[in-house]
């Protein structure tokens, strides 16, 4: 059964490009990236370089986060501060007292007292929904909700603040985490994933695991032996095994940090790519897009770029805890959509990354030509050519010796589309197949794909309907990789939207 869907959108990504109009998306303001550091009790942020003044924000401080704009605080009296905007003073109070733990995320406030759930959405002053469970923890992303009772059953449910859960799990569930369409939780010791809807089949990971975590499609699991495993793309077997003796571990994009007691390693690109010693005697540590931040012996240290020496002392002594905040990226100025930079911070390692490159400025202005231009049609249409060609131009089905194989950007397949797409794009497709696959010819294809040959893509993806997305492109039917290209959709669609998901539902099912 189909789920209600909503339209969105949010700003141009850049000046000169016609943008259908629509309701807008939360939006990126102009913020930088920002480095939040406790010494203490007492929260200070900085914005933009690593050498930018610290601001203080509050004392009293028994928790923070920040997430988009937005910094929130949870005070030794149980009050829940929250602001949005610049790093200035005004604060607004939540909730005056009582709070025990709490979350922002994609435009909610989630907190609890005891073992009630709350949550705003939208403004900040928006109203306070209790939420019908017994909660010993909980998540939100995007428009999920995910509750761990007191009982130890996973629930989560999505769309608006009403009532309907859905059981995850009833197994004496101990952790759990979301991530864009993901959600991965631990029965005991054994780590399970499920993808796209909430009904969608659960896979055992692995077992024995200590601690979890999800970014983007890699999974992390640190097993009580030391050992740790990362993964990346679908949910079936295939881990790396990335060190042993590790104690801690992050993952972020192509990035993975881990302790080993007190040594903190990093690597970046594939999964076996080669480990960097970082830092000894940390105590916390933090690694954001090509920002790592450590604390030792109460300094704070920042580096930015590669994982090679180079630190920035931000912090001389009573650091105690630490979080980096990315600022939204959007394409690389001057007309570009999308650069390799953006690609690899929403998917990490890309293979052929110089066959990529090298086809984004065709692509950029095919996206411009199609108004493939705001950030939901963006997130369908990089989410769509991720799976298809991998974002290579060249790209063809393996295997195949057919004259009129899948080619190219979006893989065009069959003489009818060899043969429609050739009037479109000036050359003979059916006499010259495989300039289906050409730098020349690819980007204007996979345009002519979504905005002639599937004409209403770009509405669906306003309508953030990538199940729709997915029948238009016509790939066979299997859940596994409509929960796939959700997730990468979710993944594009909160980056180039300012870090956040907008408000309502995503559709991931196909009709």
């Amino acid at each position: 059964m189909s789920k209600p869907l909503r339209t969105t959108l949010a700003l141009a990504v850049s000046a000169g490009l016609l943008v259908v109009p629509a309701p807008p998306a939360t939006a990126a303001t102009g913020q930088e990236d920002r480095i939040a550091v406790l010494e203490g009790d007492t929260l200070f942020v900085k914005e933009g370089g690593l050498d930018a003044d610290w601001e203080r924000q509050e004392s009293d401080v028994k928790k923070f986060q920040l997430d988009g704009d937005r910094i929130a605080v949870l005070k030794n009296d149980g009050s829940l501060l929250v602001k949005e905007g610049d790093l200035g003073p005004d604060w607004y109070t939540v909730d005056a007292d009582s709070v025990t733990d709490f979350q922002i995320r994609d435009g909610r406030i989630a907190f609890t007292e005891g073992p009630d759930l709350y949550v705003v959405d939208g403004e900040l002053d928006g109203e306070v929904v209790h939420q019908d469970a017994v909660v010993k923890s909980f998540r939100i992303e995007g428009d999920r909700i995910g509750v761990l009772t007191t009982d130890n059953v996973l629930q989560v449910k999505e769309g608006d603040l009403g009532p309907d859960w859905a059981v995850i799990s009833e197994n004496n569930v101990t952790d759990f985490q979301l991530e864009d369409s993901r959600i991965a939780y631990t029965e005991g010791t054994e780590l399970w994933a499920q993808e796209g809807e909430l009904d969608a089949e659960s896979i055992l990971q692995e077992s024995d695991v200590k601690k979890f975590a999800l970014s983007g499609d890699r999974i992390g699991a640190l097993q009580n032996d030391g050992l740790l495993q990362v993964k990346g793309g679908d949910l079936e077997p295939g881990w790396d095994e990335i060190a042993g003796g590790v104690t801690d571990f992050k993952l972020d994009g192509d990035r993975i940090g881990y302790l080993e007691g007190t040594d903190l390693w990093a690597q970046e690109g594939e999964l076996d790519a080669e480990s960097f010693r970082q830092e000894e005697g940390v105590s916390a540590f933090d690694l954001v897009g090509d920002r790592v931040a450590v604390v030792k012996n109460g300094e704070l240290l920042v580096k930015e770029g590669d994982l090679e020496p180079g630190w920035f002392t931000a912090d001389e002594d009573s650091a105690t805890g630490v979080q980096l905040l990315a600022a939204p990226r959007h394409g690389g100025g001057g007309g570009t959509l999308v650069t390799l930079d953006d690609l690899t911070a929403i998917y990490g390692f890309l293979r052929e990354e110089d066959i990529v490159a090298e086809g984004l400025d065709s692509l950029n202005q095919a996206m411009a030509e199609g108004e493939i231009t705001n950030p939901a049609r963006i997130a369908a249409f990089l989410a769509t050519l991720r799976n298809e060609s991998g974002f290579r131009y060249n790209a063809g089905e393996d295997g195949q010796t057919v004259p009129y194989l899948g080619r190219g950007y979006i893989q065009l397949t069959g003489s009818a589309n060899y043969g429609a797409a050739s009037g479109y794009v000036g050359h003979d497709l059916l006499a010259d197949p495989e300039a289906a696959a050409s730098l020349q010819y690819s980007a204007q294809i996979a345009k002519w794909y979504w905005t002639e040959a599937r004409s209403d893509s770009n509405n669906a993806a306003d309508n953030l309907n990538m199940g729709l997305v997915d029948a238009y492109i016509g790939y066979a039917k299997d859940a596994r990789e409509d929960g796939e290209r959700c997730s990468d959709f979710e993944a594009a669609l909160r980056y180039f939207n300012g870090g956040e998901l907008p408000d309502g539902h995503i559709n991931c099912v196909r009709p």
